[in-house]
């Protein structure tokens, strides 16, 4: 694990096994996860810089599937940001280690992400075609900017039933305004019922590089605009924070008279 080496992938540094706690040893990076992002409304996010992420996370599960690599617990809070806004995939692996240890309770919020096929058969711990639906269920994530199935209104575990026990087939709601129309259709084969129907991540790169082939000055404009406004919202916040020390300093200025 520790010798895999990739742009986007986590780098592992080590293991600390200690008195019954297992802690994994990782890269750091500060912009936190692909979930954070897309949660904080401060951060503009165009069709631009999606797609730049996506792009990273398909480079990144391209990797691990050439080297007979399954992530099976693909989603986005294991997708980490760093400080160039370079996504970097986590947790691969993590079935080969988890396996000596007390098997992880799961959530239904948890099951968002996995193939259906997976949540019917909890003794099979993932596959590259499962991997494939996580990564179509986080690419509603990316276009959206809401949590998986947000748009459905409904509790996860309903959720997950539902994805357990077609018909009807189960899946989010993403408007056709929000995305190029080949990305859309690219989603909607990666979450394929039939597993054998999904395209492999070698085929979703090709697909996916010609939706966003030639436009890479206009990701850059997104990062520098990004990067403007980042520093725009830390001028304000220290305007504020001055203001606020200002008022206090008065304060205490009439106290002391």
């Amino acid at each position: 694990m520790r010798e895999m080496r990739h742009e986007n992938l986590n780098l592992y540094l080590g293991l600390f096994v200690d008195s019954g706690i297992l802690a994994l040893v990782v890269e750091h990076c500060p912009r936190g996860s692909l979930a954070d992002l897309l949660a904080d409304s401060d951060v503009r996010l165009d069709w631009m810089f999606k797609s730049s992420l996506l792009m990273d996370l398909i480079k990144g599960m391209k990797y691990l599937h050439l080297r007979g690599l399954t992530h099976s617990r693909l989603k986005s809070t294991n997708c980490l940001v760093d400080g160039r806004f370079v996504l970097k995939i986590t947790d691969y692996g993590l079935p080969m280690i988890l396996h000596f240890f007390k098997k992880k309770k799961y959530f239904f919020l948890d099951l968002l992400w996995t193939a259906p096929e997976l949540l019917r058969n909890s003794e099979q711990a993932g596959s590259f075609a499962g991997d494939v639906f996580s990564f179509s269920i986080i690419i509603q994530e990316v276009i959206s900017r809401t949590l998986p199935y947000a748009m459905m209104d409904m509790p996860p575990q309903e959720i997950v039933e539902r994805l357990k026990k077609p018909p009807p087939l189960f899946r989010p709601l993403v408007s056709v305004d929000e995305a190029p129309a080949e990305c859309l259709n690219l989603m909607n084969e990666c979450w394929n019922e039939d597993p054998s129907k999904r395209p492999n991540f070698d085929e979703i790169f090709k697909q996916f590089r010609g939706i966003s082939r030639g436009k890479k000055a206009n990701i850059i404009d997104s990062m520098l605009r990004m990067l403007e406004q980042y520093s725009s919202n830390l001028e304000d916040l220290i305007r504020e924070r001055t203001d606020e020390l200002e008022v206090e300093r008065t304060k205490t200025d009439k106290e002391c008279v």
